[in-house]
């Protein structure tokens, strides 16, 4: 169950302000403070409430329990903006110390500020935020702690901006999703926190939910480093699972918060998803117009607006639908108890969460399944003898992605449809990062690589 949450993005602090910004429906938007020559699009949706240590301290401070709790965070970009920005550019060229340079993710600093444990960072592109609320109830269910907070966030800078431009995802001047002519996205910043509970626990402390976490469910399109598959099923299928881990159907659902980029492929893809889980209108709401992309912290910025509606706020209006490319049906969102909300991210995962009324959960328990763990030496990862049969675009992956398809060779036997693989780095795609960023000092921002850009996420 939930019963505290927390958010801080361009609509201002908390859930109300963010709610009545979606309900109004203008743009935080202004001019960045970084330089952009040669980008097209010279303008975000600010939180300006720090770097990315302060957005994401500032939401788990305001939801953290006395006593303790779990902390699972999700980001996309961890803390590559700032810190890591100005050591390369101080150092670029020269090895880096033990450590020096390294992407910081702050989940370490501020869970040990506010004694939370256990502690760990997903990161799985745009989904995080959403996905997150996955490992937190795993750890919920499993006895791992009573409580856990669920977070997400990303800072923004011109290393992000600069390769969401290379990748010309960047609207020309406003985000409208599932319009014609719609050219892109705008980049926002932010973050929201909540505080999960198991119902056991919240009884026992006479504490009372707004809402309840009440279905997940996760997808991969493995079609596409950074387009999603067209057809939408990928998504459709994410949407699904979560609402038979609810155990309710489509017409129960009386709010659902849409990812809506504004990008061509992904609007037409999102709405032929949601056209085949609904089967008639849908109650639809969109927040990136306003708030704009907030990358790791858009599936929790958008969880905690339709959980204020939920749990009464105003809904925000549905988004005017006039591509044909776009063949879903909207309707005004209501409080009816029951809402859905769904992600998409580079690499073709498709993330998605139900809340509803607080009350026991109607599931079907999962069987345990053993984990399989493996280590590929980085002189193994020629690829014509990990995957012969591999389109030769594929050979060029980085050492990191070639390394991931190592393994998956290697457990393929035991692999399943609903088999999940994690990869781990400890160095967070050093190599990656620094590759991308050599770049972008070498030829300005208009030159940014969208391939080494996409490998750092």
């Amino acid at each position: 169950v939930l019963f505290r949450s927390a958010a801080v993005s361009a609509a201002g602090w908390g859930v109300e302000a963010l709610l009545d910004a979606l309900v109004e429906g203008r743009p935080r938007v202004r001019p960045v403070p970084w330089d952009t020559p040669g980008l097209r699009s010279p303008f975000a949706a600010l939180a300006r409430a720090g770097g990315a240590e302060e957005l994401l301290g500032s939401v788990v401070e305001a939801v953290a329990p006395a006593g303790g709790a779990g902390l699972v965070v999700a980001t996309s970009s961890g803390a590559i903006s700032g810190d890591f920005e100005a050591w390369h550019r101080a150092h670029r060229g020269a090895p880096p110390a033990e450590g020096a340079g390294a992407r910081a993710v702050p989940t370490r600093a501020v869970a040990a500020r506010l004694g939370l444990f256990p502690a760990t960072t997903l990161s799985v592109a745009c989904t995080s935020g959403t996905a997150a609320f996955e490992v937190a109830r795993g750890w919920l269910r499993a006895g791992a702690c009573e409580r856990v907070i669920v977070a997400g966030y990303d800072a923004l800078s011109l290393y992000i901006h600069a390769g969401f431009a290379g990748l010309g995802a960047l609207a020309a001047s406003a985000s409208r999703p599932f319009a014609v002519g719609r050219d892109g996205l705008v980049l926002g910043e932010g973050a929201a926190a909540f505080l999960l509970e198991t119902p056991v626990s919240a009884r026992a402390a006479g504490r009372s939910a707004l809402v309840a976490l009440r279905g997940c469910g996760l997808s991969q399109d493995a079609v596409h480093l950074t387009a999603p598959d067209r057809s939408g099923s990928g998504l459709a299928r994410a949407a699904n699972a979560a609402l038979a881990d609810a155990g309710v159907g489509a017409e129960a659902i009386g709010a659902v918060s849409a990812h809506a980029t504004g990008t061509v492929f992904n609007d037409a893809m999102e709405a032929r998803a949601l056209a085949s889980v609904f089967g008639g209108p849908v109650p639809l709401h969109v927040a990136k117009p306003v708030i704009g992309h907030t990358l790791g912290g858009a599936g929790a910025l958008e969880a905690a607006a339709l959980i204020g509606i939920l749990a009464g706020g105003k809904p925000p209006p549905p988004p005017a639908i006039s591509d044909p490319d776009c063949p879903v049906e909207v309707r005004p969102a209501e409080a009816t108890g029951w809402g859905l909300s769904v992600n998409a991210a580079f690499g073709g995962v498709n993330s998605a969460v139900v809340f509803g009324p607080p009350g026991e959960e109607a599931r079907t328990e999962r069987g345990a399944r053993p984990v399989q763990t493996s280590r590929i030496a980085t002189d193994e990862l020629a690829f014509a003898r990990i995957f012969p049969s591999a389109p030769p675009a594929l050979g060029r992956a980085d050492a990191y992605v070639r390394g991931g398809i190592a393994l998956l060779a290697e457990l393929r036997p035991s692999l399943t449809p609903d088999t999940a693989v994690v990869l781990a780095s400890e160095g967070n795609c050093h190599a990656a990062d620094r590759r991308y960023h050599a770049g972008l000092l070498d030829a300005g921002p208009a030159g940014a690589s969208r391939v080494h850009f996409s490998y750092t996420i």
